[in-house]
């Protein structure tokens, strides 16, 4: 089973490398097609819509088809929108890329669901920092390569390159990724049957909506980051490109190699508190920082706590589910980030026209208002199983 995971790591970074690419380019070209702050935030939001959409619907088609064919089939759909992405010279061309890649982007939650299925309770945070691990690696690769291409080459390259990973990809995945072997038969159930079980599940409906406040406070960040850096310190894309590959060193760092050691010694609870305490008083000081070495520094606290409240995030809500049920759970969590990632963007370039400090002060807030929100009680897996 370690080649297999071998195999889904290397196929989650390869996509994510293409995600990466586009990340320091989007808002600055969108700008230059023309594109209002508003403007921006709708685009970046259409790639989120179809993300959410689609994510329970696949990590339901997964519990009933199997992991690997909803895999290659997302891969093959990124391929097609990151070549469209290449010869988006209008907005209306660009929205329907961004639409696309976030159909083909819905393939993350079946990753979690197939490393869930391949790993034991005891073993599911460490194995889902695998994931976490990609996303880390892919944000060192992918916004440098994104930034120099950019800056360098062009926009078509931008297109082409990450096009091109996911081709590579979908070879890889179709030779090399079998379907993992399962114990339960999945459950059969609506999509409105499974939102309806997740929300009167104490447990599971409490992280499905700490995933979206979560995700709509990062979002904002994220979004306004490469115009605030570009705008307020004059980075051009390349170092904005460089600065996102730092965070991704520093998630990779610890969800592909610490994590594991840190939830035996604290368990996911407690890091998952750690996490929001650093995400937030990162987020509070940004905005202020008056240096570009101070505010690298930011994004690295910002970067550790991000680090640790995602593998943890996601550990919880493996383990509140049954193995039936794994994907279709991970799928609802995959969809409501996604529905964070469609008002965040507009929320924070909507509040980032007003005053730049503006969104970063109401990401902090809503993080703080997650930390308090896990200090009341959680049911237990345990408690759970009674």
């Amino acid at each position: 089973m370690k080649s297999s995971y071998t195999v889904l790591f290397l196929t989650v970074l390869l996509d994510l490398i293409g995600f990466g690419i586009i990340l320091p380019v989007l808002p600055i070209y969108a700008r230059n097609l023309g594109a209002r702050e508003l403007d921006i935030g709708l685009i970046a939001a259409s790639f989120s819509v179809m993300t959410f959409l689609w994510s329970p619907i696949f990590g339901r088609w997964s519990d009933r088809l199997g992991r690997r064919p909803i895999l290659l089939g997302c891969i093959v759909i990124n391929a097609v929108g990151y070549a469209l992405f290449a010869n988006a010279h209008t907005l209306a061309i660009l929205i329907a890329s961004r639409m696309l890649n976030g159909i083909g982007a819905s393939n993350i939650s079946v990753a979690q669901a197939y490393i869930a299925d391949s790993s034991s309770d005891t073993d599911r945070a460490r194995s889902l920092g695998l994931i976490g691990a990609a996303f880390g690696i892919g944000f060192i690769i992918g916004p440098a390569l994104g930034g120099v291409l950019m800056a360098h080459v062009g926009i078509s390259a931008v297109g082409y390159v990450p096009s091109a990973l996911s081709v590579l990809n979908a070879l890889l995945a179709w030779k090399l990724l079998p379907e993992p072997q399962r114990h339960a038969q999945p459950e059969r159930r609506s999509f409105r049957a499974t939102l309806h079980a997740a929300l009167i599940h104490p447990q599971q409906s409490r992280l499905i909506l700490f995933s979206l406040a979560y995700w709509f406070a990062f979002v904002m960040m994220q979004i306004t980051f490469a115009l605030f850096a570009n705008e307020r310190l004059g980075w051009r894309e390349d170092a904005i490109g460089g600065v996102f590959a730092l965070t991704g060193l520093i998630g990779a760092g610890i969800q592909g190699g610490a994590i594991g050691k840190l939830v035996r010694l604290f368990g996911e609870k407690t890091l998952l508190g750690i996490g929001l305490i650093l995400f937030t008083v990162g987020m509070l000081a940004l905005p202020w920082m008056p240096t570009s070495a101070l505010v690298v520094t930011t994004l690295g606290i910002i970067a550790v706590g991000s680090a640790l409240v995602t593998p943890t995030l996601n550990a919880l809500l493996t383990l509140s589910a049954d193995r039936r049920s794994q994907g279709a759970v991970l799928g609802l969590a995959q969809s409501a980030a996604s529905l964070a990632r469609i008002v965040g963007p507009i929320v924070g370039m909507g509040l980032y026209g007003i005053r730049h400090e503006v969104p970063y002060i109401a990401a902090g807030t809503i993080a703080f208002a997650c930390l308090l929100f896990i200090v009341i009680p959680l049911p237990t897996p345990i408690e759970q199983s009674i």
